[in-house]
C-alpha cells in the first residue's frame, strides 16, 4: 500500500462527507417547511413528493460513493 491509495481515500472521504452535509441541510430546510406545504394549497402530495425525493437523493448519492469507496479498496487490494 502506498500514499496514493490513502491519497484518493482521503478525497472520496472529504466528497462523502460535503454529500452527506449538503443532504442533511436541505432535509432540514425541507422539513422546517414541512407544515407550510401541508396547509398549502398543494395539500399533503406536495410534502410527500418532496421528502421522497430527498431521502431518494439521498441513498443515491450514498451508494455511488460506497460504491467508489469499494472500488478504491478493491483496487488497492486491501
Amino acid at each position: 500500500m502506498n500514499y496514493q491509495d490513502f491519497e484518493s481515500a482521503w478525497y472520496l472521504g472529504l466528497i462523502v462527507t460535503s454529500f452527506f452535509c449538503i443532504m442533511l441541510v436541505g432535509v432540514y430546510m425541507v422539513l422546517r417547511h414541512l407544515r407550510e406545504l401541508v396547509g398549502g394549497e398543494a395539500g399533503g402530495m406536495l410534502s410527500v413528493m418532496a421528502v421522497g425525493a430527498g431521502a431518494f437523493t439521498f441513498l443515491f448519492l450514498l451508494g455511488l460513493c460506497l460504491a467508489l469507496l469499494i472500488g478504491i479498496v478493491v483496487l488497492a487490494g486491501g
